[in-house]
């Protein structure tokens, strides 16, 4: 099972480093809840589900509606996804490149110009998801999608086994929509393990960095709420892990060192192939923060 997008700052190359940055005692747990208020493309929520059973209580969350709603269409029924990605997909591959260009500009104006999620929105989102550059999700100001085609040839759009296990899966989670900082905390257990996947803060102080998932963005205000919620997460004798840059304010000193003072913070490094950095390296070293103390490595 694998994440049925593709997602700026998607954690398939992280999960090695991840897992071992569990709790040692992890699987030990009983009936262990896992939260994850960034969601993205669900590369940690579906490597949790496949190798930790414990785990019997599921919320995720994001703040892209249209993302959202895709596993909500996936948890209930992916039939008529399948059905029409597998036609879409059939007509794309029998194009030239010029033709094929053609119909993804018309389907990208399309999707922009829906109302409302249905069935089609999200056929059309996993379409464009799947031909775009880079498999980059990025909006406007207007909340418009804006990403420019991606060129392939032969290009398998639909993995349909795949999305029958990620249904599967799916089952019973609770799949909600919006702000982070409420996700999880009504929750009435003592095992609760937080994996926080926020947009990541840009390397350097003022430099860009990708964080348009949605029209909103994400800032520093964004950043100082988050620690807030880690800190509301320790209190509560629960465990958290995140993930970020290892990003420097203008003195040149660790901005997430300085905000998560009295954490454990662990640098790795992992190779990227879409530059949400604004950096030339391809292995850009990222921080994997806890309340805990990892396993030695």
């Amino acid at each position: 099972m694998k994440p049925f997008v593709k997602w700026a700052g998607g954690k398939t190359r992280l999960l090695k480093e991840i897992e071992q940055r569990l709790p040692a005692d992890f699987d030990e747990w009983e009936n262990v809840a896992y939260v994850g208020p960034f969601v993205g493309g669900g590369a940690v929520l579906c490597h949790m589900l496949e190798h930790h059973n414990n785990i019997t209580r599921v919320i995720i969350n994001d703040i892209n509606d249209v993302l959202i709603e895709a596993y909500r269409f996936i948890q209930d029924d992916p039939g008529p996804i399948i059905s029409g990605l597998k036609e879409m997909e059939s007509i794309y591959n029998a194009l030239s490149n010029e033709e094929q260009k053609q119909m993804y500009y018309t389907s990208r104006k399309t999707f922009n110009d829906m109302d409302g999620i249905d069935c089609q929105k999200i056929i059309l989102f996993l379409f464009l998801n799947q031909t775009c550059f880079n498999g980059l999700y990025r909006e406007n100001t207007k909340g418009e999608f804006n990403v420019p085609h991606g060129k392939y040839k032969n290009h398998r759009i639909l993995n349909e086994s795949n999305l029958w296990e990620i249904h599967d899966a799916l089952q019973t989670v609770d799949i909600l929509q919006g702000n982070f900082e409420t996700v999880g905390r009504r929750l009435l257990r003592e095992h609760v393990f937080f994996y926080l996947d926020p947009p990541y803060r840009p390397i350097v102080e003022k430099g860009n960095m990708f964080t348009m998932y949605d029209r909103t963005g994400f800032n520093d205000s964004h950043q100082e709420r988050l620690k807030e919620m880690c800190d509301y997460i320790d209190r509560r004798g629960w465990h958290f892990m995140l993930s970020n840059s290892d990003s420097r304010s203008s003195d040149g000193q660790s901005y997430f060192d300085n905000l998560y003072n009295g954490y454990i913070i662990n640098r790795i490094e992992v190779t990227r192939f879409i530059n949400t950095y604004n950096a030339t390296q391809r292995r850009p070293k990222e921080v994997l923060i806890t309340n805990y103390q990892p396993p030695q490595q």
